[in-house]
């Protein structure tokens, strides 16, 4: 994660630079560089991580939602009947 921030800032950097030296071609292919170094290094972390945000091409919406709640463990929905029969208390 570190690595992908450090190389965004020079991306952001460079884009700074190259407002103000445009014909830099210098500037210019380092920026293509770091581009696609940075593309590598973010789809290394999503594939391990999952996406770093909703714009992500690996990016699901709805994906936390199909996953199971913390209650809804099979563990913890024991617990839970354990301690609604403790304090069931009959009318």
């Amino acid at each position: 994660m570190r690595k992908i921030c450090a190389c965004r800032f020079a991306m952001w950097e460079l884009k700074i630079f190259l407002d103000t030296h445009p014909n830099e071609c210098g500037a210019m292919k380092r920026l293509a560089e770091y581009r696609k170094y940075t593309q590598e290094l973010v789809a290394q972390y999503e594939e391990t991580y999952g996406p770093m945000n909703l714009s992500s091409d690996t990016a699901n919406r709805v994906a936390w939602v199909q996953e199971p709640w913390p209650w809804e463990t099979e563990q913890q929905a024991e617990e839970d009947k354990d301690k609604e029969a403790q304090c069931h208390v009959e009318l």
